[in-house]
């Protein structure tokens, strides 16, 4: 008996030492992964950083249609590859958004160029000034990340990781001592200077540059913001409207947590609200509450959201486009001057579809874009422009004016068309003073809304 528990002891000890032994093996074999891993993103995000800074450069010297289109096309590929190797490694986002937004700009800046090129049209003087900022930003990132080259050959960078993973404590430390965090901070802070380029997306998020006048007014006071937020949700319903942290971008706003009277009974959750600095628009507006049921249609819904903006002051606005996901339903609207429709000045509301309450508000778009436009009459009529369009489709008889963003240059004046092809249903863009094809979206209905592509 008295030997049973030394060996019992002896045999715990050998599992435990067994057991010890293959967890390392395991946390080394992991950390050999982990490195080898983001070793390999860095390296593919630096070739495709320096591809587009060489491709870059040689548009300056190009003067061929042909070779252009080349060198736009390789500078568009490697610039969301560079997007998608930046996204995996293990940086937090905020110490790289700009270094995000550039290299998307690079992509769809030079997309934008190529269909230019395509129609015959030679750069500009202020193209080519842009071509060449981005080149020297783009330089710039390459020496950034080339000056991590010896900390990732030493296999440095990625520790920092590994410790915040095993021990919160050295998170502090791990973050302070992160070469990759340190580089891409250097970057980040001679982006200030960066200018704001020329695109930021499709018709749902473009901005035409330059264009505030809705927002061309006097500041607002903190105090007075605050009795917008309570004017514009309802006196009779907010209890308190707390600031938080405003923001600065494309809207200078100010912030505010509004809490409804009935939040005590459990019946309303803190809205969260940003208000203009510049003559005090509500710009966004989040109920972030549940919806258990529908009790109303969407198509009650869409009434529900005529009649809150006919409220609120937004006139001439066109229901779009809808989506329905969770009980609630989210419209799109759209301004139209004189039975014009403007793609670019866009509201979306979020109706709750158990009592039709707004639980979301965004006019950051509108706001952005809205003005009153010197509209020219078209020099092609709406059959004209027709005849222009694709013959293979079954092209609706009657095209809707309207305007709608470019990728990069502003707007352009354009007749809608519905197509069919197939089984398939598109939406025909054809310039309404010279007959070209602009755009083409294909309408793919689902179950809870239609989507664009």
């Amino acid at each position: 008996m008295k030997y049973i528990l030394p060996i019992l002891l002896a045999i715990a000890l050998i599992v435990a030492g067994v057991w010890g032994y293959n967890q390392q093996q395991a946390r080394e074999e992991y950390a050999t992964f982990f490195m080898n891993n983001n070793q390999r993103l860095y390296y593919d995000l630096t070739g495709s950083v320096q591809s587009i800074t060489t491709d870059l450069s040689k548009l300056m010297v190009s003067g061929q249609t042909r070779q252009n289109i080349i060198l736009y096309s390789n500078i568009w590929k490697n610039s969301y590859n560079a997007q998608e190797k930046l996204a995996q490694l293990p940086i937090q986002h905020a110490q790289v958004s700009k270094t995000e937004k550039f290299l998307n700009q690079v992509g769809d800046y030079t997309f934008a160029l190529a269909k230019r090129n395509l129609d015959g049209e030679q750069l500009s003087e202020q193209e080519l000034e842009n071509l060449e900022s981005l080149h020297n930003y783009s330089a710039s990132l390459c020496l950034e990340l080339q000056e991590l080259h010896n900390s990732i050959f030493k296999g440095e960078v990625w520790t920092g990781e590994l410790i915040r993973k095993a021990n919160k404590k050295l998170n502090r430390k791990a973050e302070e001592e992160n070469p990759i965090d340190v580089q891409f901070n250097k970057f980040e802070e001679r982006m200030v200077e960066y200018p704001e380029l020329i695109y930021d997306g499709p018709f749902s998020e473009h901005v035409v540059k330059g264009k505030k006048p809705r927002l061309e007014g006097d500041k607002i006071t903190e105090e007075q913001a605050r009795e917008k937020v309570k004017e514009f949700l309802g006196e009779g319903t907010i209890k308190t409207a707390a600031s938080a942290p405003g923001s600065t971008g494309r809207i200078d706003t100010y912030s505010f947590e509004a809490i409804p009277k009935n939040q005590a009974e459990g019946k309303g959750n803190t809205i969260y609200i940003d208000i203009s600095q510049r003559v005090g628009y509500p710009v966004y507006i989040l109920n972030n509450r549940d919806v258990p049921k529908a009790n109303i249609s969407p198509k009650q819904a869409i009434k529900r959201a005529d009649k809150f903006l006919e409220e609120k002051g937004f006139k001439n606005m066109m229901p779009t486009y809808t989506m329905r996901y969770d009980n609630v339903v989210l419209v799109n609207y759209v301004y139209k001057q004189n039975d014009i429709v403007i793609y670019p000045d866009l509201i979306k509301v979020k109706i709750a579809l158990d009592n039709g309450e707004v639980v979301g508000f965004d006019a950051t778009q509108f706001l952005t874009s809205n003005y009153q436009r010197d509209i020219e009459t078209p020099k092609l009529t709406s059959a004209e422009a027709r005849k222009k369009a694709t013959i293979r489709a079954q092209i609706e008889e009657e095209g809707q004016l309207c305007i709608i963003p470019t990728d990069a240059f502003g707007e352009i004046l354009c007749y809608e068309f519905e197509a069919n092809y197939k089984q398939d249903k598109f939406l025909v863009y054809v310039n309404a003073n010279t007959g070209v094809e602009e755009k083409i979206l294909k309408t793919v209905e689902k179950e809870n809304g239609t989507l664009m592509i």
